[in-house]
């Protein structure tokens, strides 16, 4: 049975990992884009399988209102959750929303599922 819990474990709060990842000089991170997400991916050199940690960004430029940023996020998270997979390598993701309105769910889901594939 695949896991498809979302546990504290896997939520990213290392601020070493995320300056890294949001480092621009930094060569070992990745930009993959699938409208309207972005994701900045690094992976760790040490080998043994793990779900990746992930961090979920919602600009407030775009959404003034906390409920929507929040929607937003849960959204995301719902996407991901049903979508993970098990990966090789310890990874680190990062997911940025660029669009300008409130997504639907099929919307998130189709664009995640994409996202992953790449990611993959």
């Amino acid at each position: 049975m695949e896991n498809k819990k979302f546990p504290r474990s896997e939520r990213l709060r290392s601020q070493k990992v995320i300056g890294r990842l949001f480092d621009r000089n930094s060569k070992e991170t990745v930009l993959v884009q699938a409208y309207p997400f972005r994701a900045v991916v690094w992976c760790e050199p040490e080998t043994g399988s793990a779900y990746p940690e992930i961090l979920i960004s919602v600009p407030k430029r775009n959404f003034k209102k906390a409920v929507d940023r929040n929607r937003i996020k849960r959204l995301i998270r719902e996407a991901y959750r049903r979508r993970k997979t098990f990966l090789s390598r310890k990874t680190y993701i990062v997911f940025l929303y660029l669009g300008k309105e409130l997504p639907a769910s099929a919307e998130v889901e189709k664009a995640m599922g994409m996202l992953l594939n790449k990611i993959r």
